[in-house]
């Protein structure tokens, strides 16, 4: 009796705490102590989208090759992948004057930032404690671990590693109300990054081609930067694997094809501009903010068949009737059918089109092998 009464409290216990808090499921890895070091190299070593830190101290030492130097390589070498590198530093020290003191001058941190790594400065008047790293929103590793050489080579320190998409969501999101200073460093040499190396087919559902509620009406409303940003989402899905990806906004707006020399406000602008539009008036994504620097995007999932799709299409300069053209081609040779064979007026009404949208598709699609022609010409 009294250990059915134990089991019955436990599970009460157990509910009331459900209601207070929502857990997610995750897989748990202790890696204090010693073991930080070699799970973090393998952690960042393993990025493929994105890496956000949350640090109360970055702090390198005099010696050369440490630990620290390495780490912080490890973000460079990862912002050369094309990971988006995220940092939220602390800038309130004890028996500190200047408030950014220790971080105004640090050349690794300069390196970060040329590289094209986004950093954040708390306020002067907070302190962020955190010891917080989150990995292609999924791994977590929080603890008491700051970076530091007496932290990774001589301190006890308690560390864990979180395999854990709900969770990670959460800290995410915890970071975005952080008060930020008013100077922040944010990165200046960004790159087209989100266009490299894509793969040379890309599969995408029929229904983007066939429902006049997707890829037609952008046609239609000449919603081309829109149209060309969901087409790049797609060709990195199907690169990672992954319906969401963690973005750095100049990055994308360059691989969009923006002017190399628009400052990063503009730059950011036009790219929060078309995911506001991809999320709003077509509801194929949803897109989270950070700080207006990043974004977490997740692709709306489209049930029903697929057909390939050249990677080329998804890359470079094109109007929107043009690069449907091509994508429409793509489906009806899926289907057997000749792109040739079906007259303009009765491809347009198909597709959900105006009349002359395939007429005006085929003379840009010429121009542009005439150009390409006369400049391998050279």
């Amino acid at each position: 009796m009294k250990r059915t009464i134990l089991v019955a409290v436990f599970l009460l216990t157990v509910t009331l705490a459900g209601v207070a808090y929502e857990l997610a499921p995750a897989r748990v890895t202790d890696i204090s102590d010693r073991a930080y070091e070699g799970a973090i190299i393998k952690l960042l070593d393993g990025a493929k989208k994105s890496i956000v830190i949350s640090m109360y101290t970055v702090s390198l030492g005099a010696q050369g090759n440490n630990p620290m130097r390495l780490l912080l390589d490890d973000l460079v070498e990862a912002r050369g992948r094309g990971v988006a590198v995220t940092l939220y530093l602390n800038t309130k020290f004890k028996g500190s004057g200047d408030p950014r003191g220790r971080l105004s001058k640090n050349e690794v941190l300069k390196k970060l930032e040329t590289a094209g790594c986004v950093v954040h400065l708390l306020a002067p008047h907070r302190r962020l404690h955190d010891k917080l790293i989150v990995v292609d929103s999924r791994y977590v590793v929080d603890g008491s671990t700051n970076w530091s050489i007496s932290a990774l080579r001589d301190n006890y320190e308690s560390a864990t590693l979180i395999d854990s998409p709900g969770l990670a969501e959460v800290k995410l999101a915890r970071l975005k109300t952080l008060e930020l200073g008013e100077t922040k460093k944010v990165a200046e040499d960004h790159k087209p990054v989100y266009v490299e190396d894509l793969p040379s087919k890309v599969n995408i559902p029929a229904l983007l081609v066939t429902d006049k509620r997707y890829l037609p009406l952008m046609v239609s409303r000449s919603d081309e930067r829109v149209m060309d940003l969901y087409l790049l989402l797609l060709a990195l899905q199907e690169k990672t694997g992954d319906a969401e990806a963690f973005i750095d906004l100049e990055s994308m707006a360059l691989s969009l094809g923006l002017p190399q020399d628009w400052d990063n406000t503009s730059l950011r602008r036009q790219a929060i501009k078309s995911l506001k539009r991809l999320e709003t008036s077509y509801g194929l994504v949803e897109v989270t903010f950070f700080h207006s620097k990043d974004a977490r995007v997740r692709l709306t999932e489209i049930a029903g068949e697929r057909f390939p799709v050249d990677g080329a299409v998804f890359v470079g300069r094109m109007s929107a009737p043009a690069r449907f053209y091509l994508i429409a081609n793509a489906y009806l040779a899926s289907k057997s059918e000749n792109i040739d064979t079906i007259p303009d007026k009765e491809l347009a009404k198909r597709f959900g089109l105006y009349g002359g949208t395939i007429t005006v598709a085929k003379e840009k699609l010429a121009k542009r092998a005439e150009v390409k022609s006369k400049k391998s010409a050279y």
